[in-house]
């Protein structure tokens, strides 16, 4: 087999065999009462993105959020005597942000800032 062949024979097979990016899982825990918020992507499983994200959260906490392939954001405000909160999804962190941040002010909040925001 020639050299080029050969280069050209072993392209091929590294794009059939590497095929699609995997995406990593992500997720948010938050708690509504404290604003407490943490949020994971360091893995490809989904269930093990929600577990870590709720165990580095804490008591209280829930998964608002998950996914692969996008970002999520959690806004919340808190100084407010009421606890007003939002989460979106974008294709970037900052899109994701100010969505919330939009729903957030919607739902009452004065003060609303990012909790916690990601990307796969």
């Amino acid at each position: 087999m020639r050299p080029t062949n050969v280069l050209l024979t072993s392209c091929l097979m590294f794009t059939v065999i590497a095929g699609a990016p995997a995406l990593a899982a992500y997720a948010i825990a938050f708690n509504p009462s404290s604003g407490r918020a943490a949020a994971y992507n360091g893995s490809f499983d989904l269930e093990t993105a929600k577990r870590v994200a709720l165990d580095n959260c804490g008591r209280g906490c829930r998964i608002v959020a998950s996914g692969k392939g996008s970002c999520s954001a959690v806004v919340e405000s808190i100084s407010t005597g009421t606890s007003s909160w939002a989460m979106a999804k974008g294709s970037t962190k900052e899109t994701a942000a100010k969505s919330a941040w939009f729903e957030c002010r919607r739902k009452g909040g004065v003060n609303c800032n990012t909790a916690a925001a990601i990307c796969d």
